[in-house]
C-alpha cells in the first residue's frame, strides 16, 4: 500500500494560491469586448466601459476635473506592456484634483471607465482625434525609475550570473 504525505502536497497547494493572488488585476475587469483607443476613433465608440492604459504625456488641472493625455499600450493583467507597438492615444478625464507631481509625464497608469465622447486635438503639427475615457477607478503603476531599487522587493530568478 502506498501512503502519500500531506506535508509537500500541502505546501504546493498554499504556494499555488499565494501566487495566484499575485495575479490579481488592479481594477474591476470591463464587461464587454475590448476596444482599443484607435478602434474606438475609426470605428465606433464602445456601448461598455473600457480598461485602458498606457503611458501619461501631459497633465492639466481643470476646475472639477484632472485630464491626462495617454500613450495606450496593451495590456497584460492590466499593466500597460511598454515594449509593444502603441493602441493610440487617449485622454483621461479623473473627477477632482490629481497632483502632477504624482501624475507626471512618463508615468504609467491604467482606468476603467466610459468611453464617452471624442475631442479634436494636435500631436504636435497633426490634426488627432482622441476618444475621451472618463474613469471610475484608476491605477497609478509603481514608478519606473525607483521599481528596480526598492530595497523591499522579493525577486525569483533562475540561472547564473552577477547582480550589481
Amino acid at each position: 500500500m502506498v501512503r502519500l504525505r500531506h506535508g509537500p502536497w500541502l505546501l504546493v497547494l498554499l504556494l499555488a494560491v499565494g501566487l495566484a493572488g499575485c495575479a490579481t488585476p488592479p481594477l474591476a475587469p470591463a464587461p464587454g469586448p475590448e476596444v482599443t483607443p484607435r478602434e474606438a476613433v475609426s470605428e465606433a465608440l464602445p456601448a461598455t466601459e473600457q480598461v485602458w492604459g498606457g503611458v501619461i504625456v501631459r497633465a492639466e488641472n481643470l476646475p472639477d476635473v484632472t485630464r491626462l493625455e495617454v500613450v495606450s499600450y496593451p495590456l497584460r493583467n492590466q499593466e500597460p506592456q511598454t515594449g509593444r507597438m502603441t493602441d493610440g492615444r487617449f485622454l483621461l478625464e479623473v473627477p477632482g484634483f490629481l497632483d502632477p507631481v504624482d501624475y507626471r509625464t512618463g508615468r504609467r497608469i491604467t482606468a476603467r471607465g466610459d468611453v464617452e465622447r471624442t475631442e479634436a486635438g494636435r500631436i504636435g503639427e497633426v490634426d488627432y482625434a482622441f476618444p475621451v475615457l472618463v474613469a471610475a477607478e484608476v491605477h497609478l503603476w509603481p514608478d519606473e525609475a525607483v521599481r528596480g531599487r526598492d530595497p523591499g522587493r522579493v525577486r525569483f530568478g533562475i540561472g547564473i550570473g552577477i547582480g550589481l
